[in-house]
C-alpha cells in the first residue's frame, strides 16, 4: 500500500473516530432533552385540565368534560382521563367504556387523590406497555378529583 493510500486510510478513520465520539453525545443530550420535554408538557397539560375541569367535576358536566379531555388528549398525544373526588371516571378521551368506573385503586389516582402531583414511567398491566403517566388533583389540598395522562413512551424512545 502507498504511503498516500495509509494517510488518506489514517485520516478517513479519524474521521469517523471524531464523528462517533461527537454525534453520540449529541445524540444522548437530545434524547434527554425530548424526554424533558415531553415530561413538562404533560405536567403542564394536566394542570391545565385540572383547573378548567374543576367547576365541570361539581356541576357533573359530562358532555363539556369529554369536549376537553380530546382536547387535551390531541395537544400530548395520550389518554386523558378525569375521575370524581371518589375516583369514578367523568370524561376518558379513550372514549365513554370506562365512566362510571372506579379507577380509585390505581396509585397514581389515589395519590392525586391525597392531593399529590405523580409523574412516573411504568409498564401497564393491562397494555403490557412502557407508558409515561401524569396525575395532579383537581383544586389542590382538598381534591374534587383528579386528572391523569397516559403516554406511551415508544414515540419519545424513537
Amino acid at each position: 500500500m502507498s504511503t498516500r493510500a495509509l494517510l488518506l486510510s489514517a485520516m478517513a478513520y479519524l474521521l469517523i473516530l471524531a464523528l462517533v465520539a461527537f454525534g453520540v453525545p449529541l445524540a444522548i443530550g437530545y434524547t434527554k432533552r425530548v424526554r424533558s420535554e415531553v415530561r413538562t408538557q404533560a405536567r403542564s397539560q394536566a394542570n391545565i385540565v385540572a383547573i378548567s375541569a374543576d367547576p365541570l367535576v361539581e356541576a357533573g358536566s359530562r358532555a363539556r368534560l369529554r369536549v376537553l379531555v380530546r382536547g387535551a388528549a390531541r395537544s400530548v398525544r395520550g389518554r386523558v382521563l378525569i375521575v370524581d373526588r371518589a375516583g369514578r371516571v367523568r370524561a376518558d378521551s379513550g372514549g365513554t367504556a370506562t365512566e362510571g368506573r372506579s379507577y380509585a385503586s390505581r396509585p397514581e389516582i389515589a395519590a392525586a387523590l391525597q392531593g399529590e402531583r405523580v409523574q412516573e414511567e411504568r409498564t401497564s398491566q393491562t397494555l403490557d406497555e412502557r407508558l409515561l403517566v401524569t396525575a395532579v388533583p383537581i383544586d389542590g389540598a382538598d381534591p374534587t378529583g383528579a386528572v391523569r395522562i397516559t403516554q406511551d413512551t415508544k414515540a419519545v424512545r424513537r
